[in-house]
């Protein structure tokens, strides 16, 4: 009768071994080398996935790529560090798993990329033995202070996390009320940090979206010279809602291509319209255009109030395969997307479309896009017949174009072989307070006028290098276009207010 205990002992004593109890899982997990170990790990992950975007994102706030990757592995690592922290892991072997991490990603391709490059070729040098010492330690140093803000952070918002468990559970009556507060501010707060960190917080303040309803029909403003200036539309009173155009995504060789449709393009369907390609810029995608320019609403007011003929904008995205830095090139990396764009898009584009083709086709874009935009137009005049550049730059990076193809992608050069019966009208703006843009932008106007190249409508506005100024010139390039491609006389949208 008293077997049945013992056999039940016996089982559970030889099962025990395994199934280990939870606290030596605790105990393992507490480790500080296996904390070190998986901080590690996390960052080597992060950084094979995201390396390229963070370095990009480094590189489109004007950059090298030197630095750029310098900034991008140090903001791993203190995020990582953070994560660690915020997760449970003690704040030393934590800093010390994120150095770790550091020293794999940045430091040890950073010697391994000097020893292959050397010096510059045709120079004497002498070898900096000190430098080859310094510089690893000097970036040691800034990991240093990366990684303690990160664990920092990290056990600070733990110790929020959990006070605000405890307050929760004293007061069992006000948490759901609590949570729901928290819950919606995050709900509003971190897509708000997201569109800060991409388009600027000016943002989210504004939409350019046409009124709808009774009131809503729009009509230009004008200034002293009796033009439309400034992008400025007056509301008309009264009037009837005015339609608004909407947005079709292609895929042209797998890549996305967003086309937005006029609303006179389904009123009017004997009509062709006139085409003009936005090129976005770096880091960023053709939903640039969408977010940070609001494109839809700023066309549908500047068609209704006939400041512009109805068109149809193709928003592209440019981002190379090889590389997403492609700056809108052919280059010796292996992309092709001017290529890609010229033979493949545009002839897509007119296919699918009832467009004016070659006769009115422009083209468009910001910083990187602005280039690409200029550089395009300059390679291929008899396809694009006006081009504008919204706080762009006109000479080739180095590390993309190499050897003649330098020269070639360079329209501060290039533009000198243009005769004037292939010149195209171009538009170029920039902001007062741009930096090296605006200097480029100057340079590049100066050769302009010492070649006589007409028309040219120069502009500069108040901004730097963000939507301030970028949405005043994309809208000041459109009020001049208006005037080369004149609006028709009849109305094409209902309720259309008569001048």
């Amino acid at each position: 009768m008293h077997s049945a205990p013992a056999d039940s002992t016996t089982r559970t004593a030889d099962a025990a071994p395994s199934r280990p109890p939870l606290r030596h899982i605790r105990a393992l997990a507490g480790h500080r080398l296996v904390q070190a170990g998986l901080t590690l790990l996390a960052v080597l992950a992060l950084w094979k996935v995201a390396h390229a975007g963070l370095s990009g994102w480094a590189v489109g706030l004007g950059m090298d790529e030197q630095r750029a990757a310098l900034v991008a592995a140090l903001l791993a690592v203190l995020g990582l560090a953070g994560a660690a922290t915020l997760a449970g892991a003690r704040p030393g072997p934590a800093r010390l798993g994120a150095l770790a991490g550091f020293t794999a990603i940045e430091v040890v391709p950073f010697l391994a990329g000097a020893a292959r490059s050397g010096s510059t070729g045709g120079l004497e040098t002498n070898v900096v033995a000190l430098g080859w010492v310094a510089q690893p330690l000097g970036m040691l140093l800034m990991a240093w202070l990366a990684t303690t803000a990160g664990a920092a952070m990290g056990s600070l918002l733990r110790t929020d996390l959990v006070g605000l468990v405890a307050r929760l559970r004293r007061s069992p009556r006000t948490a759901p009320a609590l949570l729901l507060a928290l819950t919606g501010a995050m709900v509003l707060a971190v897509p708000a940090a997201t569109t800060a960190l991409q388009d600027g917080s000016l943002t989210a303040l504004y939409s350019y979206a046409v009124p709808a309803g009774p009131g809503g029909n729009l009509a230009p403003a004008t200034g002293h010279d009796g033009h439309s200036r400034s992008g400025v539309v007056a509301v008309v009173k009264g009037g009837a809602h005015v339609p608004t155009g909407h947005i079709q995504v292609i895929s042209v060789n797998r890549r996305d291509v967003r086309v937005y449709l006029p609303a006179a393009y389904s009123l009017e369907p004997g009509m062709d319209f006139a085409t003009l390609y936005f090129l976005h810029g770096y880091p960023s995608t053709e939903m640039q255009w969408m977010s940070g320019a609001q494109l839809p609403g700023v066309l549908d007011q500047l068609i209704a109030a006939r400041v512009i003929p109805p068109l149809i904008a193709v928003l592209p995205n440019g981002n190379g395969d090889a590389t997403a830095d492609a700056e809108w090139g052919d280059t010796a990396r292996g992309d092709r997307v001017e290529d890609w764009l010229v033979d493949q898009v545009v002839p897509a584009i007119d296919a699918r479309y009832r467009t004016l083709g070659g006769q009115r086709r422009g083209i468009a874009g910001l910083s990187a896009g602005g280039y690409g935009a200029v550089n395009i137009a300059v390679h291929h005049p008899e396809i694009f017949d006006w081009a504008a550049s919204y706080s762009g730059y006109f000479t080739a990076r180095r590390d993309l174009f190499k050897g003649p193809a330098a020269a070639a992608n360079s329209p501060l050069l290039s533009v000198a072989r243009i005769g004037a019966v292939d010149r195209m009208p171009l538009y170029v703006g920039v902001g007062t307070g741009d930096g090296h843009f605006l200097e480029a932008n100057e340079t590049f106007g100066t050769e302009l006028r010492r070649l006589g190249w007409e028309p040219v409508s120069f502009d500069v506005v108040p901004g730097g290098h963000g939507w301030a100024a970028w949405r005043l010139e994309m809208v000041h390039s459109l009020e001049w276009l208006g005037t080369l491609w004149p609006p028709p006389t009849e109305h094409l949208v209902p309720g259309a207010p008569v001048e």
